[in-house]
């Protein structure tokens, strides 16, 4: 350890990675009354093109974070009315009220989650950005931690938790096990101003629509996330997760001859935003952290396939089981803190591991010959039921 740090009154706690996970985990962890540093690899927080879906136990756990924070995203966020389905020949499936409409579940930009996170840290919580961490390491076992960054000074922390998702650098030291395993699916996303594609048609003419496109082994969706903007995504298998040199001219040769509004929305996206990534899980194991004073959170600890939609979610309830088995704890007192850890991670396991498999099975079965079949008479039973219920 650097001898200038020697002196340097440590950080209650570290988070590596500014994304929802590790902002929500600043916020839980700070309201128990530790001080804690978010270290962030990027230079500045941009929005980047990308939506996600909050349902009920979302919002749950971010309601036991933050009531404040679940106010303001859920202002933020859209509830989808209506719903469409179709078949990339432009055969319509299902056009209806959406099942989701009237739930708790909201689409919103995952820029506008980090924001609303980001800006209502407390006081004793800090964010540092152009912090991109190489390495960690102690003197021994009941000293501090001390991060090592890229051209930034030394830091020093009492525990350290990894938000830094699933090419994870504090994962690959403590769990060590190797690159993250890419599944067969290239993504593409991006997000649009509704003023751009004016007039919109149905689902969007009211500000609260859902699409989908699936076929051909590929899936394309478009959704209004809120704040007077459009978000869409597509998936396609590819042998290789390597990215090509335009996101733009490639995920529109993929969906080439789809209906006409797959096209518009694509072009109406500033090219640069486009976001394309290959889709990679991990295989669970029974510890994420050092068994001291280091662990894991949200995709560091349990990478996870989209196609349940709990991403965002797990990592929420990562952060309240995190503070919670950490509330009051001497964070000096070396057992205490590694018993608190090692019962957060057995706790978040059981129930993150079966979840991992089960959104494994069904990201394979999205791409099946029969999956819009499949999704029209979900979609179907979901809305009668809803329907029943309200009677």
């Amino acid at each position: 350890m650097a001898a200038s740090l020697s002196s340097t009154c440590p950080i209650d706690i570290g988070i590596i990675g500014a994304g929802p996970g590790g902002l929500s985990a600043a916020h839980a962890l700070a309201n128990q009354g530790f001080s804690v540093e978010v270290f962030e690899r990027a230079q500045a927080l941009h929005p980047i093109g990308a939506a996600l879906g909050l349902a009920e136990q979302g919002y749950a756990a971010l309601q036991e974070i933050s009531p404040l924070i679940t106010t303001q995203v859920r202002t933020q966020a859209t509830n989808p009315k209506r719903q469409l389905l179709m078949r990339p020949s432009g055969e319509v499936l299902f056009s209806n009220e959406s099942p989701l409409a009237g739930t708790s579940f909201t689409w919103l930009g995952w820029y506008t989650l980090q924001t609303c996170l980001r800006q209502t840290l407390p006081d004793s919580g800090r964010l540092s950005l152009n912090h991109c961490l190489i390495d960690f390491s102690s003197e021994q076992l009941d000293a501090p931690i001390c991060l090592k960054f890229q051209n930034q000074p030394d830091r020093l922390v009492r525990i350290l938790v990894g938000a830094d998702g699933h090419r994870s650098v504090i994962r690959n030291k403590t769990v060590g096990d190797g690159a993250p395993l890419y599944t067969g699916t290239m993504t593409w996303r991006g997000v649009v101003p509704r003023q751009k594609l004016a007039p919109l048609p149905d689902p969007f003419t009211e500000g609260a629509g859902f699409q989908l496109v699936v076929g051909g082994q590929k899936n394309f969706w478009m959704m209004d996330a809120g704040s007077e903007q459009l978000a869409w995504g597509g998936t396609a298998l590819q042998p290789s997760p390597d990215r090509s040199e335009s996101a733009f001219a490639t995920v529109l040769q993929v969906f080439a001859e789809w209906p006409p509004i797959v096209e518009k929305i694509i072009r109406a996206t500033e090219p640069t935003s486009i976001i394309e990534t290959g889709v990679f899980d991990r295989e669970p194991v029974s510890q994420w952290g050092d068994g001291h004073r280091v662990t894991l959170l949200g995709d560091a600890a349990h990478p996870i396939r989209p196609s349940l939609g709990l991403g965002t979610t797990l990592a929420f309830q990562d952060a309240v089981t995190l503070s919670q088995a950490l509330a009051g704890v001497d964070l000096e007192k070396i057992s205490t803190v590694s018993e608190a850890l090692l019962h957060y991670e057995q706790a978040r396991i059981r129930i993150t591991t079966p979840l991992q498999h089960q959104a494994r099975q069904e990201g394979a079965a999205s791409h099946a010959d029969d999956q819009a079949d499949r999704l029209k008479a979900a979609f179907e039973a979901a809305l009668a039921s809803r329907r029943k219920l309200a009677l």
